[in-house]
């Protein structure tokens, strides 16, 4: 695995023109202040910047350029979790190396304060950039959705299912904050694609009868609860050995979360990649 500090490449064929997809880019995205979690940002001629959460425009982050081929159009670019920053830090690191440098030379009170400043600057960069590197897949709900729009009525083999109505006694949870009903297909399949690091969505039948699914470094982890914290399980991959506690037995892909998300609220089977493994978990307070 190469090291990727900015960010991890992308590029996503669409079947349509560029002007085209520029009009449902416009007409998906959030606004910039849209409170909830979802792709916001700007498009300026062929290029795209989009970004996560209203009160963090720096990461994750997105940038792409568009360019039609013959066939439709390409976007191409870098997806992080914090382009602009990192790109911003490491064009400041010749200028802090220069002024610890001035520092040692000078031996005056004020040049030397600074340059301590600088030399700890320079110490932590590594931790920085690897931090940068391994936080990079934050931004895979941005090229998820980037993804989506670009396949939008694409035909055979795309991962949104037909719209249909969910139960009258489903509840859709969206970290914490409830949907409103009634509910359907897209309501769900948008929650989820809107889903990042750390923020989870959770689909409830009542107190203790609930599925919940959770976002991490663009993976998901899935939890069931069946009727009491007695019978709280965690979905790992069938086949997995679970004396080997690797994190990746029990992460799923976007479309393996979603067939389980639309089986669980519709009643109808589970895919047969999950096993459950019983979890302990504490008893009710009060």
């Amino acid at each position: 695995m190469s090291f990727q500090p900015f960010g991890y490449k992308f590029e996503i064929h669409s079947p349509v023109s560029s002007t085209l997809l520029k009009t449902r880019l416009r007409a998906r995205k959030k606004g910039w202040f849209y409170r909830q979690a979802g792709a916001r940002g700007w498009i300026v001629g062929p290029f795209v910047c989009l970004w996560f959460r209203a009160s963090d425009r720096y990461g994750p982050l997105l940038v792409g350029v568009l360019s039609d081929d013959g066939s439709g159009c390409r976007i191409r670019g870098r997806a992080g979790s914090d382009l602009n920053g990192m790109a911003a830090f490491v064009l400041m690191l010749p200028f802090l190396i220069g002024l610890a440098g001035l520092g040692m030379a000078h031996q005056e009170p004020g040049a030397g304060r600074f340059a301590f400043i600088a030399v700890i600057i320079v110490l932590v960069s590594p931790f920085m950039l690897w931090v940068a590197h391994s936080n990079r897949k934050d931004a895979e709900p941005l090229v998820r959705f980037l993804r989506d729009v670009a396949d939008e009525r694409a035909g055979p083999g795309r991962s949104r299912p037909d719209r249909v109505s969910l139960p009258g006694n489903l509840g859709l949870f969206i970290s914490g904050e409830p949907a409103p009903h009634p509910l359907n297909s897209d309501m769900l399949y948008d929650a989820l694609l809107r889903t990042g690091t750390d923020e989870f969505i959770v689909l409830e039948r009542s107190e203790h009868d609930y599925l919940q699914i959770a976002s991490r470094a663009g993976k998901f982890r899935i939890e069931m609860r069946d009727g009491s914290h007695l019978r709280h399980y965690l979905a790992r991959r069938v086949g997995k050995a679970t004396a080997k506690r690797r994190t990746a037995n029990f992460d799923f892909e976007f479309e393996e979360a979603l067939g389980a998300a639309f089986g669980y609220a519709t009643g109808g089977d589970l895919p047969k990649i999950i096993a459950w493994e019983k979890m302990d978990m504490p008893p009710p307070s009060g």
